[in-house]
């Protein structure tokens, strides 16, 4: 059984205490976040794909889940939701699969929404190549709020994006690699989470396997 929860955090301990009930989840979450003015939670489930959003109640307890006005294609195997650093538009990271057991290759993309109040709307996605050898998994912005930087976990490699004008550009404009020396094989390598430092001259990535 799968739930939203809320905890309250005591100021002088640090000791954790659950508010309200859980509220159920129809299906195995994946990961979250919450807007910019903590009105709604914002999502993503893996495996069937989808993002939802629910209300947060003024108790800060989870609420009711928010019926979209436009239909969402959640693209293959989300792994994070993030909202933009100007909290205008909500990006949903979808990592596809390899190829295997003779099943071919499912492309990954990045599904960009504008968003207000809830609302998911005008979806597109970034799928360079369409999609295939693109495998993201997370993603994190630069202080400045324009640069995206992209952890593939499917490729070992970390990939910057820009975002100029509300716009994430359809090319990665700089791809480095992860591994000291992509051409061994018979090891297991999956590139994870991604994190900007907030003085933005480094970025931490980090390896699975």
């Amino acid at each position: 059984v799968h739930h939203l929860t809320t905890f309250r955090i005591a100021r002088d301990s640090g000791l954790l205490t659950l508010l309200g009930p859980p509220k159920p989840l129809p299906d195995r979450p994946i990961h979250l976040t919450v807007d910019a003015d903590t009105k709604h939670l914002l999502v993503a489930f893996s495996a069937p794909a989808s993002l939802r959003v629910y209300k947060v109640n003024t108790d800060r307890t989870p609420g009711e889940m928010v019926t979209q006005a436009q239909a969402i294609e959640a693209g293959i195997y989300p792994h994070q939701v993030r909202i933009t650093p100007d909290a205008k538009q909500v990006i949903l990271v979808s990592r596809g699969h390899n190829p295997r057991n003779g099943k071919p290759e499912e492309p990954g993309c990045l599904k960009v929404f504008d968003y207000a109040d809830g609302q998911l709307r005008n979806e597109i996605s970034v799928a360079p190549n369409g999609g295939f050898g693109f495998g993201p998994r997370h993603l994190d912005f630069h202080p400045n709020g324009y640069w995206i930087y992209v952890a593939l976990e499917r490729q070992n490699k970390l990939q910057m994006f820009d975002r100029p004008d509300q716009r994430v550009s359809k090319q990665a404009l700089f791809t480095r690699e992860t591994l000291a020396d992509p051409s061994l094989s018979g090891h297991r390598q999956m590139l994870g989470t991604v994190r900007v430092h907030p003085g933005g001259r480094f970025v931490y990535v980090a390896n699975r396997g």
